[in-house]
C-alpha cells in the first residue's frame, strides 16, 4: 500500500514538473514569446519593491505538495530535493507507527515522534525556502542589470545603469 501510495505521488509530481517545465520554456515568435507579450526584460519591475511572483502563492503551493513552490519559482533542482525529503519523513512516521502498534515498544514510538518533528521541520523550512526564492525572484537579473564592473590592465571600472521606459 505504501509502494502504490509512493508511485502515485513519484507520478503527480513527474507530471507537475513537465507541466512546468513546458511553461517555462520561452517559444518565440516573431519577437513575442508564448506566455508573455516581449522578451525584453521591464528593468522598472526588476528593480522594484514589489515581487514578480507572488510569495504567498508560492507558500501556498509548497504547502499543498511540498517542492511545488520551488518549481512556481523555477528552482527545478530544489523541487524533487524538498518532496523527496518531505516523502521520507512521512515514510519513517508511518513504519514506525505500524512497528508502535504492533509491538507496543516505546523505541518505535519515540522514533515516530522524532521523525514527527523532522518532518514538521521540513515542511516549514520548505515553505519559507519558496517565499524566499518568490520573492528574490529575478534578483539576479536585476542586479546584473543595475551593476556593471569592468577590469583592464588591473583597473577596476564600475557604474550603475538606470533605465526607465515611457
Amino acid at each position: 500500500m505504501v509502494v502504490e501510495l509512493g508511485r502515485h505521488i513519484f507520478g503527480v509530481l513527474i507530471f507537475i514538473l513537465a507541466t512546468q517545465s513546458l511553461q517555462a520554456q520561452d517559444l518565440k515568435i516573431t519577437g513575442h514569446t508564448l506566455f508573455n507579450q516581449t522578451t525584453r526584460l521591464d528593468t522598472a519591475k526588476l528593480l522594484s519593491d514589489q515581487p514578480l511572483k507572488s510569495p504567498w502563492g508560492a507558500v501556498g503551493r509548497s504547502a499543498v505538495l511540498p517542492g511545488w513552490g520551488q518549481i512556481y519559482t523555477e528552482h527545478y533542482l530544489k523541487a524533487p530535493l524538498y518532496f523527496s525529503i518531505n516523502v521520507f519523513f512521512v515514510y519513517q512516521i508511518y513504519h514506525y507507527e505500524m512497528l508502535w502498534r504492533d509491538e507496543k515498544n516505546e523505541a518505535y514510538r519515540s522514533k515516530r515522534n522524532q521523525f514527527t518533528w523532522y518532518f514538521a521541520l521540513s515542511y516549514l523550512l520548505t515553505m519559507v525556502d519558496a517565499y524566499v526564492d518568490a520573492y528574490l525572484y529575478k534578483f539576479d537579473d536585476a542586479m546584473r542589470i543595475a551593476h556593471y564592473m569592468k577590469i583592464e590592465e588591473g583597473v577596476w571600472t564600475s557604474r550603475v545603469e538606470f533605465s526607465i521606459q515611457f
